[in-house]
């Protein structure tokens, strides 16, 4: 396996942000290795690769059309370990109905800041994503806790 070159490490976060905002499942696919582990603390488990993955962007984009990302400050490089993090922020407000399953939508919105730590092989495709943020304090402004 070849390394990640620095320059495809600090563009992930850019790619990654802009496969979520653009809200099209097929692109947002294309900045994941055909196998990776994604860890999310509302995933009650590693999310299984793409069918779950197609079904989980759709599903947000449905429970969420306003949806957006975006980048806080600069990427953190892990270079010799294929790494990079990027502090983000994340908003939108929960009008669509079927996300998350069996919630009907609040009409509330978000705003929840967190971090995106991936593992990036050499094709620029992540084959680790872990998203780090407050869950509470996501579910308390949709009214859920």
């Amino acid at each position: 396996m070849s390394a990640t070159s620095v320059s495809k490490l600090e563009s992930f976060p850019d790619r990654y942000i802009a496969a979520w905002n653009q809200r099209d499942v097929s692109t947002a696919l294309e900045v994941l290795a055909p196998e990776f582990t994604w860890i999310d603390p509302l995933f009650p488990s590693d999310m299984p690769p793409r069918e779950a993955a197609s079904a989980f962007f759709a599903g947000v984009w449905q429970g969420f059309p306003d949806l957006q990302i975006e980048a806080r400050g600069g990427p953190l490089v892990d270079a010799a370990g294929g790494r990079i993090a990027q502090p983000w922020r994340m908003t939108g407000t929960h009008t669509g109905e079927g996300f998350p399953p069996g919630i009907p939508a609040t009409g509330r919105a978000f705003d929840v800041n967190g971090t995106g730590v991936w593992q990036v092989d050499a094709e620029g495709r992540a084959t680790v994503l872990e998203a780090t943020y407050d869950t509470m304090t996501l579910l308390r402004q949709l009214g859920l806790a």
